[in-house]
């Protein structure tokens, strides 16, 4: 069953970055899906990660908080917080 809040679309495996809350950079990562709440990122790595972090999608120009809402095969499923920041 599809929990997704909102329509999900493929964001043609563009790179972002994973940042934890004071900014430090963690892991590139790939955007395997995105919505207006949430995506499906590829980590380039294995290592842990906090549960909050900011994802920051070079391409729109835009990080955003969000936080770890599973982890399965490699992959993560983030929430996006209710007030995203834009930079």
């Amino acid at each position: 069953m599809d929990k997704r809040f909102s329509k999900r679309w493929r964001s043609h495996l563009r790179m972002a970055k994973l940042f934890d809350r004071s900014q430090r950079f963690l892991v590139e990562c790939r955007i395997l899906d995105l919505s207006a709440t949430g995506a499906r990122l590829k980590p380039q790595s294995d290592r842990p990660l906090p549960l909050e972090l900011h994802l920051q999608d070079e391409v729109m120009e835009v990080s955003k908080r969000a936080t770890i809402v599973w982890i399965q095969r490699g992959e993560i499923g983030i929430r996006f917080a209710a007030d995203p920041e834009t930079r």
